[in-house]
């Protein structure tokens, strides 16, 4: 009978392939259900410039008033009045999306990283499939966190580095017994 054992690299090759293969469709699959905030649709980019507060208001900006410094002693006093914020309202909205965005994108990592932990835990037959989807569910356990860490407050942030370092230590006990 013929040895069918794969050499090694071969086998971290496949290994390290689903790993990246697996998060590349979760990535693709968020996208799909969850899409990304677009700049556009929150702050306009073809815009006008507006010289006068009329001008600004009509294109939903806010007109911010320059004061008249009378310590400024150029050779030619600029005479502006002000400068129109186009950003002023529409920014906070994005960002807030963005912040929405990057919460549900979170807790959808969280969730397929589990998931594929514990497919990866189960004995499917080919420790290198398992051996994968337990690394790519790590990995997007990371990349899940890394996209969320700073929106999350101090006290989320040590419960998921917790709840992290807790499903890692359970699975270890449960399926590698020494």
């Amino acid at each position: 009978m013929a040895n069918t054992t794969a050499p090694k690299f071969v086998r971290w090759a496949v290994l390290i392939g689903i790993v990246i293969a697996l998060n590349i469709f979760f990535l693709v699959a968020r996208s799909l259900v969850l899409p990304e905030p677009k700049y556009d649709d929150y702050c306009p980019t073809r815009i006008q410039p507006a010289a006068t507060e009329d001008a600004c208001v009509k294109q939903d900006g806010v007109w911010v008033a320059t004061p008249n410094d009378a310590s400024v002693t150029a050779v030619t006093k600029p005479n502006m009045a002000g400068y129109c914020d186009l950003y002023q309202k529409c920014q906070p909205v994005y960002d807030a999306a963005q912040k929405q965005f990057r919460l549900y994108a979170f807790i959808i990592a969280i969730g397929l990283g589990v998931l594929s932990l514990i497919v990866g835990v189960l004995p499917i037959g080919s420790s290198i499939v398992s051996s994968g989807l337990s690394y790519g569910g790590v990995l997007a356990l990371i990349i899940g966190a890394i996209q969320y860490w700073n929106d999350a407050s101090s006290l989320i942030q040590l419960g998921i580095s917790a709840l992290a370092l807790g499903a890692l230590l359970y699975i270890g006990v449960k399926r590698f017994r020494d």
